[in-house]
């Protein structure tokens, strides 16, 4: 069956080369239709109570953007003229400063200080700036632009909608770098461990090529997450280039032997099939688990990373062969020694090393595995946010070292009670952790009728069904003081409106996603596990050697993800999630080359010898692997100023690193160890046989 797909595959190759021409024009036009989406809220389960609550928002009041302006070195009446000028600005909603809670013709010295430092402090005024759609829209990114073109004076903007602005930009921008950063160092990769100069252009050609078409066919899902789009390209070219190299290398074998070129790319094309369709099941599967995160951000990264794996592995059975026998004479022309050392004095030092080596990785992994579960986890989607260093982060420091922090929390509660949302209102300014709040009872006085106030004014806060208030906190998104200070402000409210209140709010939200992603970490992490688990057992036909393998990369996931506990830094939970399958995914195949050459020695050697053989014969190969997807994981973390991106690329390097080094001096161990079980643990193909003639007998 594979003899005769080989046979067709290399006997259609122009029609093949042209038919993915076509694909590849195609995909290129749909690049433009397909819409990223940097609202991260999206994601969330449908029956989380953050989402529920946005939806009754949404409905209310609309989703509305927000965010604060500080202009500097403005008087009084400039900030006034500011403020109106601001309130023309084509899509925004309102303005809110001063003016609005103080009669700013009096003199300051007889207005309350406090309320006065909320908006204006040191001849720089503060404005609480609201937009008629939402903080994604374009037309929202557009009206800051203009905001910032209204005066010559100082100008500093934060909050959700100038957040999004500066990740939507700076996305678009730094795919491209970091492709022009991967692209030549993967290339100089690619040369040092081949033995043609024209090779190297050729895997990145083919498998660039099913970048490109993965990129395009996204547009089948409406919209990707701008996590997604940054990192599935870079993931894809350095996860699926084994593929092409094994390919190539047995093409350049079968042409050593004396094979003819169209009957060497045959022989290569159905010898291969086993260990790439093996190699790319596995990645898959870590890919696959992710689609059952409830938080759906795993579903949108795991379709379209397991969509370029699948075109990947076409593309190398497909196009790779036309391209190859088109090209032969240019390979052969181009040929040179490869650059890459002999592994067989380091195969050597392994074995003979083997006890100490063990010893200290036992030392090392036990506390790796302790600490990885032990890190200090960040949540929310302001841990995803831009990194130091950038307009936007300088912005925002500017303006809480002026006025503080800026944690703004919507909380909803029955509307028609203005008593009784006066007396919360009083008792919520009390608290030491809210800086204000901003509701119809604080900008006009309760003793005017409802009907008697501006409309435009009463939209804002109220509507048939619920009073709005928005509470700007002086806490950080995300710690323990933030999380006592919700459940304060619950507590109180509970205290005037029972359970009939809505709260909205990073800090609120992220006890939410708390919740959902620990449990999916756990499943993720199971199916991810017996899905390559399985996979191994059907390729090693052994019930030990999966074991072994797993316990391997996922040591290497624990040291990884331990890091940044003995370094006492914060680390991002999905990325935590995210990368712990795609680790067992991807590096899997490092493990799986080295005890496939094992296994093969070892029919004629001892097992010394046979482990030794097996990390000179597999050496480059995992050496070339590993490289790659380090140097892709992290030039993303470098390059990347969207701190959730950048940290996702350095576990990635990281952890390929690592499980490149645990494959080179921890899997050996094992084998040595567990010869003997893993030996009475494999199904022999003479016992196979057997049972298939048994069965075919009793038949």
């Amino acid at each position: 069956m594979l003899k005769r797909l080989a046979r067709i595959i290399v006997n259609n190759r122009i029609k093949i080369m042209i038919l993915f021409g076509v694909i590849l024009g195609i995909s290129i036009l749909l690049i433009p239709m397909v819409k990223v989406n940097y609202n991260m809220s999206k994601y969330l389960p449908e029956d989380m109570a953050t989402k529920r609550s946005m939806l009754i928002l949404e409905q209310e009041f609309g989703l509305n953007g927000s965010a604060q302006v500080m202009v500097s070195d403005v008087s009084i009446p400039k900030a006034k003229e500011i403020k109106d000028k601001i309130a023309l600005v084509e899509g925004v909603k309102s303005v809110t400063w001063l003016d609005d809670i103080v009669d700013i013709r009096k003199p300051l010295d007889i207005l309350e200080q406090e309320v006065i430092e909320e908006y204006y402090r040191e001849n720089t005024a503060l404005y609480q700036v609201t937009f008629d759609e939402n903080d994604h829209s374009l037309r929202s990114g557009a009206a800051i632009d203009k905001i910032r073109e209204i005066t010559d004076q100082e100008i500093a903007f934060r909050g959700p909608t100038v957040a999004a602005k500066a990740m939507r930009e700076t996305t678009s921008n730094e795919i491209f770098l970091i492709v022009v950063f991967v692209v030549p160092i993967c290339l100089l990769i690619l040369i040092l461990a081949t033995s043609s100069w024209f090779e190297p252009i050729l895997f990145l050609l083919v498998i660039g090529v099913s970048v490109v078409i993965n990129a395009g066919t996204n547009v089948i899902f409406g919209e990707v997450s701008f996590m997604t789009q940054m990192s599935s390209s870079v993931l894809q070219l350095a996860i699926a280039m084994d593929y092409s190299i094994f390919l190539l290398h047995r093409f350049a074998e079968e042409r050593a032997e004396g094979a003819a070129i169209e009957d060497a790319m045959r022989k290569a094309l159905y010898k291969s099939f086993t260990s790439i369709s093996s190699s790319s099941l596995t990645t898959v599967a870590g890919f696959v688990a992710l689609m059952f995160m409830r938080y759906k951000i795993g579903m949108d990264m795991g379709l379209v990373l397991a969509k370029g794996i699948f075109l990947s592995l076409i593309s190398v059975l497909l196009l790779l062969p036309a391209l190859a026998i088109l090209s032969d004479k240019l390979i052969e022309k181009t040929h040179h020694r490869s650059f890459l050392p002999s592994f067989q004095r380091f195969g050597n030092a392994v074995v003979k090393m083997r006890y100490f080596i063990v010893g200290i990785l036992l030392i090392v992994i036990i506390p790796a595995f302790l600490g990885q579960s032990s890190n200090n986890f960040l949540y929310g989607e302001a841990s995803v946010a831009l990194s130091e260093g950038t307009q936007a982060a300088e912005e925002e420091a500017r303006i809480e070292a002026m006025f503080g922090r800026y944690n703004p929390v919507l909380l909803l509660v029955p509307s028609g009670e203005i008593a009784r949302e006066s007396a919360l209102v009083t008792k919520l300014n009390n608290l030491d952790t809210v800086k204000n709040v901003q509701a119809l009872v604080t900008i006009a006085d309760t003793a005017i009728a409802r009907e008697m106030l501006p409309q435009k004014v009463v939209e804002q806060f109220e509507t048939e069904n619920y009073s709005r208030m928005i509470l700007n906190m002086n806490t950080e998104v995300e710690n323990d003081e933030a999380f006592k200070a919700v459940d304060h402000i619950k507590e109180l409210t509970r205290s005037y409106y029972g359970e009939d209140y809505i709260m909205v709010g990073s800090t609120v939200s992220v006890r939410d996603i708390k919740s959902v992603v620990d449990v999916d970490y756990t499943r993720v992490n199971l199916i991810s596990i017996l899905a390559v688990g399985f996979i191994l057992l059907l390729t090693f036909r052994s019930l030990l050697l999966p074991v072994i393998l797993i316990l391997v990369i996922e040591s290497s996931i624990w040291i990884n993800m331990s890091i940044p506990y003995f370094m006492g830094s914060n680390l991002i939970f999905i990325g935590y999630m995210i990368v712990s399958a795609v680790q067992l995914g991807a590096t899997i195949d490092y493990a799986i080359l080295l005890t496939d050459r094992y296994l093969h020695n070892r029919k004629k050697l001892d097992k010394k010898s046979a482990v030794s053989k097996a990390i000179a014969d597999s050496g480059g190969s995992i050496l070339t692997s590993a490289g790659i997807l380090c140097t892709a994981g992290f030039i993303m973390g470098r390059i990347s100023t969207i701190s959730g991106i950048s940290e996702l690329g350095i576990l990635i390097g990281r952890g390929a690193l690592l499980s490149g080094l645990l494959v080179f001096i921890l899997l050996p161990q094992l084998l040595l160890i567990l010869d003997n079980a893993i030996h009475s643990t494999t199904l022999k193909e003479t016992t196979i046989k057997k049972l298939f003639y048994k069965n075919r007998q009793e038949g």
